[in-house]
């Protein structure tokens, strides 16, 4: 059932988790219309601010409004997403971020400087409002009026892709067939029925190919305009400042690199030299990389939403009850999306409606253990924001992104050790090596697309085919063995699976940092559950109040941006994971 955008997602009479009660925006009041928000932020705007307690509530009181913006635009993004057909939420999500946002944006940036010019600013306590206050001056110092209609712009082509990508169906045994629907096929041990599936999926990208590509051209002329704009060099050292990476360089990133090719590369290609004799195989191919090296039976551990939500909150239940009860309450408030369907956006996500402080997740599910990864690792975001929904300001309820994926890696590796009861035990043995073979093998893929997002943006690399050579390129500096003989094309355009490149632009070397973490957070659970659990939570309660180093340290991790720690990371996965070859 195609949903009211604005719509409630959750009842809020006896909810585990009540909206905040309205302070100084009436009782139902909706960020829905430019006529009933610029009168507050005017108000805001020219509000006289005579002591420190009229400052504190003009604090307040801007976020309470600042809170209900996010919210209306949540809600109508989620409600695109889910329905990339319907063009009256498609209509709404763009009229809020084209229409309403760039109005919203001129004021936000005077607003920002009356917060750092009001004298009663000094009266505050320095260490509480310390990253509040630099996230501000950061946002002062970037802000260009210019910027706002193409960042509208820049938001109508990102729709765009996921009206396209939504909309990829193949008709394949007499029905018709959502991409992700073909997943569970790469697991199946028929190879030959593997490689039919994986070629009808990149035959079908491919068609789009060019309208891909068309589009990333005009976002990439996009960007390098803002970033000129703002008087950077280029749009990658304009967006590690946007990003708010105050606490790791872009050298770092470069490093990183380098330490993945040194002490990851080598763990990955020996596990997938295993995977080739195990199968039997000349040479590891695409369709290879799923399927059970013992060729076990395709497993399906779920059959519908309802079991996919089961037997998650399950393995919850075993990391901490809490967990779990979490997940069956947003299933029962309707905040939650799963299953695939035709002109469903690709992916999963978690996002929260600010206003109400309740998370929502979207996946599309298609039956495998996957799947539940995927939804556990979304719960980790969901328990995150539930965790830090007290925090004032708003701001402070969500962490950066290198420690917001810490809480979701985080729990899919604690869960990982769980699986002996639930699945079947040649099962629990499949998924638990794609689990620890995932860890060493996300840390590859992410120094492929963060390497392929510098080439683009921080030199010289315009045009179709210098994005193919770089690509290939470093795809080939990051291999792991796979062989792509006679799948050039497929090779080449493998980028625009991900929609990162895409849609968040420089989003990707936080999920390195945050494996890194999680990676620390499991050896940590295996040796003693209790503490580890007792710290991850600790960390998710500060929310995004601290910087990123000592939200790592709350949580008992090392923050660790360059992958100096992969060297004992590394070695510690490698024995786990021979640990589970060897019984096989």
């Amino acid at each position: 059932m195609k949903q009211n955008p604005a719509a409630p997602l959750a009842d809020s009479k006896g909810s585990r988790h009540a909206p905040p009660p309205a302070r100084w925006l009436p009782a139902g009041w909706r960020a829905d219309r430019w006529e009933v928000i610029e009168p507050r932020l005017r108000e805001l705007e020219e509000r006289v601010i005579d002591s420190k307690e009229a400052f504190e509530q003009w604090l307040r009181d801007r976020d309470e409004l600042d809170s209900w913006l996010s919210d209306e635009s949540s809600r109508r993004n989620v409600a695109a997403a889910r329905h990339t057909d319907d063009e009256a939420a498609e209509r709404a999500h763009l009229e809020f971020q084209t229409e309403i946002v760039p109005q919203i944006q001129p004021v936000d940036d005077r607003l920002d400087r009356k917060y750092l010019t009001a004298p009663q600013r000094a009266e505050l306590d320095r260490r509480f409002w310390e990253v509040h206050d630099r996230d501000v001056e950061l946002a002062v110092k970037l802000f260009r009026p210019e910027n706002v209609p193409l960042e509208a712009r820049e938001e109508e082509l990102c729709v765009e892709y996921g009206r396209i990508a939504g909309a990829m169906t193949v008709q394949w045994r007499d029905r018709e067939w959502t991409l992700p629907e073909l997943a569970p096929f790469a697991e199946e041990p028929d190879r030959a029925l593997r490689e039919e599936t994986w070629r009808l999926g990149a035959e079908r990208r491919g068609r789009d190919a060019d309208a891909f590509e068309g589009l990333f051209d005009r976002m990439h002329d996009l960007r390098a305009q803002m970033a000129s704009n703002a008087g950077f060099a280029n749009y990658r050292d304009y967006m590690h400042q946007a990003k708010g990476r105050f606490d790791y360089s872009a050298e770092d990133c470069v490093a990183y690199g380098r330490n993945v090719e040194q002490h990851v590369l080598p763990v990955v290609r020996r596990m997938n030299e295993w995977r080739r004799e195990r199968l039997n195989l000349p040479s590891l191919r695409a369709w290879d990389m799923s399927v059970d090296p013992m060729q076990a039976p395709a497993f399906q551990p779920f059959a519908d939403e309802a079991g996919l939500i089961a037997i998650s909150a399950r393995l919850l239940a075993r990391v901490h009850p809490d967990f779990a009860e979490e997940l069956r309450w947003m299933a029962e408030a309707d905040l939650l999306d799963l299953a695939t369907r035709p002109h469903k956006r690709p992916g999963g996500f978690m996002d929260t409606f600010e206003g109400a402080r309740l998370p929502f997740i979207f996946a599309n599910s298609g039956g495998t253990h996957g799947d539940v990864e995927t939804l556990l690792h979304e719960t980790g975001h969901a328990l995150h924001a539930l965790a830090a929904r007290g925090r004032e300001p708003g701001s402070y309820r969500s962490s950066p992104l290198e420690f917001a994926e810490v809480a979701s890696m985080g729990m899919e590796a604690m869960c990982m050790e769980h699986l002996a009861e639930e699945y079947p035990a040649e099962q629990v043995r499949a998924a638990r090596l794609r689990s620890l073979e995932g860890m060493a093998g996300t840390l590859p893929w992410v120094a492929t697309v963060d390497g392929f997002q510098q080439r683009l943006y921080a030199e010289p690399c315009l045009g179709r085919e210098a994005r193919r050579r770089a690509w290939v390129e470093i795809r080939a500096r990051f291999s792991s063995g796979l062989d792509w003989s006679g799948l050039e094309e497929e090779r080449a355009r493998e980028w625009h699976r991900q929609l990162h490149i895409f849609e968040v632009p420089f989003y990707y070397i936080e999920y390195a940092i945050a494996q890194i973490g999680a990676m620390q957070l499991w050896l940590r659970y295996r040796r003693d559950p209790q503490e580890a659990v007792l710290r991850y939570r600790e960390g998710l309660a500060l929310g995004g109040s601290r910087p990123l180093p000592e939200l790592f340290e709350a949580a008992g991790l090392r923050f660790d941006p360059r992958g100096e720690t992969l060297p004992e990371l590394m070695a510690e996965l490698e024995t786990a994971w021979r640990a589970e070859a060897q019984s096989v």
